[in-house]
């Protein structure tokens, strides 16, 4: 159960980062955000990745942890390169949606 968390988090986390770069923001938005909006998107995007391990840990030991995040980065990775390929527009929804299920399935498994 905590490694689907962690991918729904870590999915939120490279969609934040992708939405960092110039490319990945007019693919979705249809245009630039600001340097202020990127740097934003950038440092949530990173909190989010820090914050996927954690439920990877508490599913066993570091060891197993850090294997099971390796794991759930890489998932949440190919979606989100998927999603940027065939449907760029829905990344961001797809991505709220992820982080608010792994939020409230986190919030009932403690």
């Amino acid at each position: 159960m905590n490694a689907w968390i962690s991918i729904g988090i870590a999915l939120a986390a490279f969609s934040a980062l992708s939405l960092a770069m110039d490319r990945h923001q007019e693919q979705v938005f249809g245009r630039e955000l600001s340097p202020g909006r990127s740097r934003t998107w950038r440092w949530l995007g990173w909190l989010l990745v820090c914050a996927s391990l954690v439920p990877c840990v508490r599913e066993g030991s570091w060891s197993l942890g850090i294997a099971l995040w390796a794991g759930a980065l890489t998932c949440a990775g190919m979606t989100l390169g998927l999603l940027l390929s065939y449907l760029p527009r829905t990344v961001l929804p797809a991505s709220l949606l992820a982080g608010a299920a792994a939020a409230l399935a986190w919030y009932a498994s403690l």
